[in-house]
């Protein structure tokens, strides 16, 4: 066995050229596949464990999709506001621990602005961890201009505690109108948590407030206290979700709709999921290129080896031993392109994890292969092998007409 792993290595060196491209376009293609994988993957998982411990998201009645984007990863805008009434309503429900008012509208330098309470930071859970503060602490409920900060937004603008800093009305990237008169003052930096919140800036519910009394925008007008974006509730037990959901969807009055954030995210991946099929398609497209390259080129390179195979029947290796060998030398020719193609993508995203992190809000980080990445990489190595046998059954006819007609040597 050994010498037959010699005689590929020599052989395939002796071709190193034409073979190193083969490789690296393997390489590529692998990459990409287990790139639109791993995206896949993270992408689910950091939305998931966004915001951990939340039982229900109450909003305006609309779309469940719409509400969990706006609310918790600030995409999108809400559609109407809901009332501050209906909390001492949703109080009243048994089972209801805790709840956490949200309110959006605002920016600092792109970043969105979430007016909460200091409860968000004892109750709200990222990554399934509680949150934790590099430097300084949360905002106090009975003070105007204090405010928090993302781990993002820190670093970005190398904020430290106790600068002061300008926020604007509006989201988006159109003009924006700046509260220049009210400056806020830093009191605490959150740790990373690879969710949104290290790219927001968090203002108490009174600070939100003041910012828009006497507002000239009646967009920013009608902003009061008794209007919220959206309630985050936690439960003494989660098996009473669906009780407390149903009560909620009854107060008529308040015009309220009660998510689950894990349904709510998979409706969002069912909506998305043609797009994703879609790349994984085209990702696997360009590796069974890739492999009909490998494969092209063992086809072409048996016409110019003719004189290797005689050899080899000359030392006397028989028609079967040929047919595997270019069968090990196509296993070889792919499995370097996987490790190659893997090592490409921890590279990647070791340089780039934290461009990720902060334009999109994903923590991608590299990693040992998922069991999807096993079951890619395995998928390819079968298809390469079975694709493998068109050049092996070349070359075991070009063996068999060797021995018919041994050459001199």
């Amino acid at each position: 066995m050994r010498y037959w792993i010699w005689l590929a290595l020599q052989s395939a060196i002796s071709r190193k050229g034409a073979l190193l491209i083969i490789v690296f376009s393997t390489a590529i293609s692998v990459a990409l596949l287990l790139a639109v994988l791993k995206v896949r993957d993270d992408t689910k998982t950091s939305f998931t464990n966004a915001i951990s411990g939340v039982d229900l998201i109450v909003g305006s009645k609309g779309s469940p999709t719409e509400l969990i984007l706006y609310s918790v990863f600030h995409i999108g805008r809400p559609t109407s506001l809901i009332s501050g009434k209906s909390i001492s309503e949703i109080q009243k429900i048994n089972q209801v621990k805790w709840i956490v008012p949200i309110q959006l509208g605002d920016t600092y330098r792109s970043y969105p602005v979430v007016g909460t309470n200091s409860y968000f930071f004892d109750s709200i859970k990222a990554q399934n961890r509680s949150l934790s503060f590099t430097s300084g602490q949360a905002f106090s409920d009975q003070k105007d201009h204090e405010l928090v900060l993302g781990a993002n937004v820190a670093k970005q603008y190398k904020h430290r505690i106790g600068d002061r800093i300008i926020l604007s009305h509006g989201t988006g990237k159109g003009p924006a109108q700046d509260h220049a008169n009210s400056p806020f003052v830093v009191t605490g930096i959150l740790a990373a948590t690879g969710t949104p919140i290290d790219n927001s800036v968090f203002i108490s519910i009174q600070s939100f407030n003041n910012l828009h009394d006497g507002s000239k925008n009646l967009q920013f007008a009608q902003l009061d206290s008794a209007q919220y974006t959206a309630f985050l509730i936690g439960l003494q037990q989660r098996s009473a979700v669906f009780s407390v959901r149903r009560q909620i969807d009854a107060l008529k009055s308040f015009s309220l709709m009660a998510i689950m954030p894990g349904v709510a995210l998979d409706e969002l991946w069912q909506t998305m999921e043609i797009a994703e099929n879609a790349l994984i398609l085209v990702s696997l497209g360009v590796v069974l290129t890739s492999i009909f390259g490998i494969i092209a080129a063992l086809m072409v390179s048996l016409e110019a080896r003719g004189r290797e195979i005689a050899t080899l029947r000359a030392i006397g290796a028989r028609p079967s031993q040929i047919f595997f060998f270019i069968i090990w030398e196509t296993f070889m020719i792919s499995l370097s392109g996987i490790v190659f193609g893997w090592a490409l993508l921890q590279i990647t995203l070791l340089v780039f994890s934290e461009w990720f992190m902060k334009e999109w809000g994903i923590l991608i980080q590299s990693g040992l292969p998922s069991q999807n990445d096993v079951l890619a990489i395995l998928s390819i190595l079968a298809t390469a092998l079975l694709c493998s046998t068109l050049p092996a059954i070349k070359a075991y006819r070009l063996a068999l007409h060797e021995g018919l007609n041994p050459p001199s040597i």
